[in-house]
């Protein structure tokens, strides 16, 4: 049985901690397709934008003739301008990320995928299979396996799902696995297999019918990461040449985080360049039932 780490950056006060469950009937939201692409600086900027102006219009009751991009908009000078009041505003555009939480899911991205390809590379299961794999330490290493570990570590479980497949194509029920603690120890202990029913999506990471849930790769959010966060927009937004500044953030990352992100960036802005400062929180996703968006003035 896959054991969770908990001792996860000792010293820090953890907001949010959060297993993943194995599948739903969407998947997960790394898998589904984006409303924009957060590297599309001009796509962010225009949506962000239409966003902004339609706040402005039906809560603050600003009469808004239009906004653009502007085509000058290197370091601290306005990304967007926007005509209010018979005014033309500068507006600085900008992401609110929580650095640490997503440095994480990219190295355990990275590493879960490669190991799923390194497993079907050895064998290609005619269904969907969730594989849990379990670290030999009770903290979030990250674990620092040579690719050849990794491989030998992926045909054993390859061989172990071609060997059961029957079973798990009949039975919705965990096999349990464990490995040579002296040939693997430096990056794994044990593993299971789960597969997923048919008309579901594995929330892990992974293709080929082989998903990836790491023992390290823990869900999980501290108050110091977003106050830092928090710090790096202020050191290389405030000074800048607009009136305005939105910070905007992608909410599939915050895991309902939000309210800690506002404290800590009024916090931060309590004394500023900026005339005001909005935070606008929503999921980056095209398809989704509801667009709420988060508004929140700062300043």
């Amino acid at each position: 049985m896959l054991k969770l780490n908990h001792k996860l950056n000792q010293g820090k006060n953890q907001l949010i901690g959060q297993f993943k469950l194995p599948y739903s009937l969407n998947g997960p939201a790394h898998n589904r397709t984006k409303w924009f692409e957060e590297k599309n600086t001009k796509q962010v900027e225009y949506i962000i934008g239409h966003l902004f102006i339609n706040y402005l219009r039906q809560v603050e009751k600003k009469k808004v003739m239009y906004f653009s991009q502007n085509e000058n908009d290197g370091h601290m000078n306005p990304d967007l301008f926007v005509n209010t009041d018979g005014r033309l505003i500068g507006v600085q555009v900008t992401q609110f990320v929580i650095r640490d939480y997503i440095s994480r899911y990219n190295q355990a991205k990275n590493i879960c995928e490669k190991i799923s390809n390194f497993i079907s590379q050895v064998y290609k299961p005619p269904i969907k299979i969730n594989i849990q794999i379990c670290t030999p330490w009770d903290s979030d290493e990250i674990p620092k396996g040579r690719e050849k570990l990794y491989k030998r570590m992926s045909k054993e479980i390859a061989n172990s799902i071609e060997k059961n497949i029957e079973q798990l194509t009949t039975k919705n029920e965990f096999l349990n696995f464990n490995l040579n603690r002296t040939d693997f120890k430096e990056i794994a202990e044990s593993y299971n297999l789960l597969p997923v029913p048919v008309n579901y999506q594995s929330n892990y990471f992974g293709n080929n019918n082989i998903y990836i849930d790491y023992g390290f790769d823990y869900v999980v959010i501290f108050e110091e990461d977003i106050e830092e966060s928090a710090k790096k927009i202020y050191d290389d937004k405030n000074n800048g040449n607009s009136e305005i500044l939105i910070i905007w953030g992608d909410q599939n990352q915050f895991l309902n985080t939000d309210e800690y992100i506002i404290k800590a960036l009024e916090k931060k802005f309590t004394n500023t360049s900026f005339a005001s400062v909005y935070y606008l929180g929503f999921q980056n996703l095209m398809e989704i039932k509801e667009r709420n968006i988060n508004y929140r003035k700062i300043k």
